[in-house]
């Protein structure tokens, strides 16, 4: 009997030795304290960080590190890393690194801007929208889009790629160089299309590999020349409504029985009057094309009509 009682008491004493009664907390594999919750978990844990840390910097943000925790006994040596809820999250605070919730300019896809939030992403849009638009400016019903597929789109990132706003418009009206066609005319030279495209004879012989440029050119000849490309730019397209002149025609009827001195006008011609549509596009306040989609007849034109001898 007093057998089985020691060895109860001994089972007791070993529950009470590793009966875990409190959590042990880690930032990684470090350990940062001791609670005694035996019930807190680590996306609790991870949840008020980053709810607190939210507050901080004023954006959502992503803890970068894992945060773990284990159930422990609390006993021994552990007793002097018990703290409280209160003392545990100030110390986490400033151990753990993380990301913030940014608004990211994106143009045709890739990532050209970071800002802080949207409105910050909308300000530096709307400015160059204002800054690339024509100088005096566009009718009320003109539409106006980016040239290129322009979006926002929220995303986590490191809180040292955020810019400013200033920086932000710099980047996105930064120009990456490209190439187009160009098609030689009357009285060119290679030094003359170097001067207007703002680059050199070398560069030009560079990007026309086995054309011969440096012997000689041919009118009609089409060569790629360097251009300078914005990363953004805006596309207006504008509706005028204009009243122009019909040129009048001219008839020409034969006599034979008139010798060839003979003319005569036998109809007065009268020019008419036409209200054309026309549409204009501009890229970033320069017109790229300009066309009458629609007309109408206002009045019509009235051919005149000579009637000339044939002897």
């Amino acid at each position: 009997m007093l057998y089985l009682i020691g060895i109860i008491v001994v089972l007791f004493v070993v529950f009470l030795a590793v009966r875990k009664n409190g959590s042990a907390v880690f930032i990684n594999e470090e350990r940062v304290g001791i609670l005694e919750d035996t019930k807190i978990t680590a996306e609790e844990l991870t949840k008020t960080l980053e709810s607190q840390l939210a507050e901080i910097v004023g954006s959502k943000v992503q803890i970068n590190e894992e945060i773990k925790v284990e159930g422990i006994h609390i006993g021994g040596k552990n007793k002097k890393d018990v703290c409280t809820m209160e003392h545990l999250l100030p110390k986490m605070r400033n151990m753990v690194t993380y990301k913030v919730e940014a608004a990211i300019i994106t143009v045709d896809g890739g990532k050209v801007a970071i800002l802080a939030n949207k409105t910050d992403a909308d300000a530096v849009l709307t400015q160059l929208k204002t800054e690339l638009l024509p100088e005096g400016g566009i009718p009320e019903d003109a539409k106006i889009d980016w040239v290129e597929k322009v979006e926002t789109v929220n995303e986590f990132v490191e809180s040292t790629e955020i810019l400013t706003q200033e920086d932000a418009i710099a980047v996105l009206k930064s120009t990456t160089e490209t190439t187009q066609s160009y098609t030689i005319q009357s009285g060119d030279a290679l030094y003359l299309i170097a001067n207007e495209f703002k680059t050199t004879v070398e560069k030009l012989l560079e990007l026309n590999p086995g054309a011969n440029l440096s012997k000689s050119i041919k009118v009609g000849q089409v060569i790629n020349v360097p251009v300078q490309k914005p990363k953004i730019s805006i596309k207006t397209i504008e509706t005028q409504i204009l009243t122009a002149v019909e040129p009048k025609t001219y008839q020409t009827q034969y006599d034979d029985t008139k010798p060839s001195s003979y003319q005569k006008v036998i109809q007065q011609g009268k020019a008419g009057q036409k209200k054309s549509t026309i549409q204009i596009t501009r890229v970033n306040g320069v017109v790229i094309e300009e066309k009458e989609v629609s007309k109408e007849i206002i009045q019509e034109a009235v051919p005149e009509i000579i009637v000339k001898g044939t002897q």
